[in-house]
């Protein structure tokens, strides 16, 4: 029994060196040549409270040097922290939706931003108030944008210092970078996302959003269902700076599995066993089999070194961690909290989400608890 949970471990470890090699050559060469400001870009920025550096992050949006765009705040209302730090910013026009009763807030924000305010323009863009974006990010975003296809990029969670639950965050957050590349599987993620005005429409996006507490997810399957392929740009791996609490890592990676597990569930299974099993063999094989424990432990190792050595060419300077030797071996903790967001999310679909808590009984009903 062991020799072949040991197996399956080395096959798993293998597959996934592969893939990430794939996957960081993507990120190390896809360079497509950014386009000329002609086309009309809405930006929009859903906000609800106010994160560390906001101001730092909602200027980065302002001072984009793609010359033809305008950019759209939305809120809950004007009590909200944000309204009051965007008003201090000098923004004037910043939208207030109203509270969100039957789908998640964020969503309920982008919907009326672009019901409000999108018509004026030929590409949306949705991304978060909690990024810290670089001053070509628009340009690059859109370069390889058509009528076709989605583009999107991805968050990295950067960190200053040795602060255990940071790094944590961070490590796991960088795992899902595995799965990006130059390939029709990847996801879009709303901090970061661009779509031909035209294609949001043609897959009816406003509909998909109805009873939807994951923007992005929602998204992603409309555009599989279609066919339309969505394309990851490594340079708009996008940098998140700030610290997290043991209690905000836990709460933060749990959501993320449990929306997973609603609106993807072939991939929440094939995780859960992917996990289970490099688990099992992390915890049995050093006292049976210490050599292929090694080798698993080593093939971990391998795929995390591939990945981190190809995002050390997108991020910008502020950006790169000086804890390079934590992403590299830490695969064994990593691995314990997906083991636990995975067993979390099984046993309940409920999650906290900017201090507002929701139910999510399938990916277009959702319960929000006021």
């Amino acid at each position: 029994m062991t020799v072949a949970l040991a197996v399956l471990a080395v096959l798993q470890g293998i597959f996934t060196v592969l893939e990430s090699r794939r996957s960081a050559r993507h990120i190390r060469t896809f360079r497509p040549a950014p386009r000329s400001p002609h086309e009309r870009i809405a930006v929009f920025c859903p906000c609800k409270g106010t994160d560390a550096e906001f101001g730092k992050n909602i200027r980065s949006i302002l001072e984009q040097d793609y010359g033809n765009y305008e950019t759209h705040f939305i809120v809950e209302s004007s009590d909200d922290p944000a309204y009051t730090a965007l008003r201090h910013l000098g923004i004037g026009n910043i939208l207030v939706a109203g509270r969100a009763t039957d789908r998640g807030q964020k969503v309920h924000n982008l919907a009326y931003g672009v019901t409000r305010a999108g018509q004026g323009a030929a590409i949306y863009v949705f991304c978060d108030s909690d990024a810290r974006f670089p001053h070509d990010w628009l340009s690059k975003l859109t370069a390889a944008l058509d009528a076709t296809n989605i583009t999107t990029g991805y968050r990295w969670y950067t960190v200053r210092r040795a602060h255990l639950p940071t790094l944590m965050r961070s490590a796991w957050n960088a795992s899902s970078l595995g799965v990006m590349g130059g390939h029709n599987r990847n996801f879009a993620w709303g901090g970061s996302m661009a779509i031909y005005r035209q294609a949001f429409e043609r897959l009816d996006i406003l509909r998909a959003w109805f009873g939807a507490v994951s923007d992005d997810y929602a998204i992603t399957n409309a555009a599989h269902r279609e066919g339309m392929k969505i394309v990851f740009i490594p340079e708009c791996l996008i940098p998140t700076y700030g610290e997290c609490t043991w209690r905000e890592l836990f709460e933060f990676t749990t959501r993320q599995i449990v929306i997973t597990r609603v609106y993807h569930r072939r991939l929440w299974r094939v995780g859960f066993a992917g996990y289970a099993i490099f688990n099992t063999a992390a915890l049995i094989l050093p006292f049976t089999h210490p050599f292929l424990w090694l080798v698993v432990y080593l093939l971990s190792v391998a795929n995390n070194w591939t990945r981190y050595r190809a995002v050390q060419t997108t991020l910008p300077q502020p950006a790169r961690s000086t804890h390079g030797w934590f992403y590299i071996l830490c695969s064994p903790l990593v691995a314990l909290l997906y083991l636990y967001n995975m067993v979390s999310s099984a046993l309940s679909t409920r999650i906290v989400w900017r201090q507002v808590h929701y139910r999510l009984i399938s990916p277009h009903q959702t319960r929000v608890f006021l």
